[in-house]
């Protein structure tokens, strides 16, 4: 452990000076030298590579070095892809607007690892890039950030088939640590070398916040971090004996807030919440950005005039519209999910950035910060 430390300290290093005059849009000021605030990229750039796993996918973010990016194109993901083929069908062939996110397409991976692995698990009717602009983040903060197609509640369900035979998230969560083991192994893959999986951390959306918790008990795990997600009602819900981050919009017409506040009081491990002003239940994710006026594939199908469910419709829109912090809380979900990480992993040896005192470095979106640890 020590070593992998150490090593991840010697490349945080290198990259910070292979990088100090290189910027990105949203940086501040030269990248990844202002410690304690993790709104802006990273020491390195991100890579993206795609990985099968069974009868799924499974997308990974990487950090590679800045010099290995330049004059290349970011890679951009389209939302149709994630479609069920009747639903596709019932789309105009010429609506399919892409995010185009902060990663490179399959770049070799950066110098100074091996990196922690961070497993993302998406919500319900939703898919595996759903927030790329997190995970693209985190990899360039040092992370290997893999997510898979949780198909049973996937996007490609609407209107579609479930896999057959179904897969329970945690059994296919542990399956995605076995495969970047697996690549972190095997001779002459582009993350050979480049993965550590002794120790792992989850976060995850919604119903993937679910899964985070469902997983956060496993043994490696070193802290869970759910967005825009929460205990039960019934009170049936345990919580791993585990560090972790709740974090949600004050608006979320899907959860409700107080049942993520209900997670955080019931925490016995080292627990941090943070509500965001104005942030519907898509805030943590890229859906509301896709298509012109945003509001994601949901909003795509009721322009074409497609029999979309009210619950769907709900589901699918939470978070979208005008009034709503959409981008602005972006910087907020960023540098706090990037701070618990770094926490949880031993990175920043005390707690860095993880209090209300941040806010004046991220204007973009009011937050309230609490602790119990």
């Amino acid at each position: 452990m020590m070593r992998f430390r150490f090593l991840l300290v010697l490349g945080t290093l290198a990259a910070l000076t292979a990088c100090t005059d290189s910027s990105s849009s949203g940086d501040s000021g030269t990248r990844g030298t202002d410690v304690g605030v993790y709104r802006d990229l990273g020491p390195w750039d991100a890579g993206v590579t795609t990985l099968e796993l069974a009868d799924r996918l499974v997308e990974v973010w990487y950090p590679v070095d800045v010099a290995d990016t330049e004059g290349l194109e970011p890679a951009a993901y389209y939302i149709r892809d994630a479609l069920s083929d009747t639903l596709n069908s019932l789309l105009p062939d010429d609506i399919n607007p892409p995010f185009i996110s902060d990663a490179y397409r399959d770049v070799r991976a950066g110098s100074g690892g091996p990196f922690p692995l961070v497993i993302f698990a998406h919500g319900s009717s939703s898919y595996r890039n759903q927030s790329a602009f997190l995970t693209a983040h985190l990899a360039s903060w040092g992370f290997v950030v893999a997510s898979v197609d949780y198909l049973e509640r996937g996007l490609g369900s609407v209107f579609g088939t479930e896999p057959d035979p179904p897969m329970d998230d945690v059994e296919l969560s542990r399956m995605v640590v076995s495969l970047l083991a697996s690549e972190n192994a095997r001779e002459g893959a582009l993350l050979e070398g480049h993965v550590s999986t002794d120790e792992i951390a989850i976060t995850g959306h919604s119903a993937g916040g679910g899964t985070s918790v469902r997983f956060g008990g496993e043994p490696d795990v070193v802290t869970f971090i759910p967005l825009s997600a929460g205990v039960s009602s019934d009170g049936t819900t345990e919580l791993p004996d585990k560090p972790s981050l709740w974090l949600t919009g004050k608006t979320d017409g899907i959860v409700d807030a107080q049942r993520t506040i209900d997670a955080f009081e019931q925490a016995d491990a080292p627990a941090r919440l943070v509500l965001i002003d104005d942030m519907g239940h898509l805030g943590p994710s890229d859906i509301c950005t896709i298509g012109e006026g945003g509001g994601g594939v949901i909003a795509i199908a009721l322009e074409a005039g497609l029999p979309i469910s009210e619950g769907l419709q709900r589901l699918g829109t939470d978070g979208c519209g005008e009034d709503d912090v959409i981008e602005e809380g972006w910087p907020v979900i960023r540098h706090f999910v990037t701070a618990q990480l770094r926490w949880a992993f031993g990175i920043d040896e005390e707690p860095v950035g993880l209090s209300q005192e941040v806010e004046a470095l991220l204007p973009e979106a009011a937050f309230d910060y609490d602790e119990a640890l």
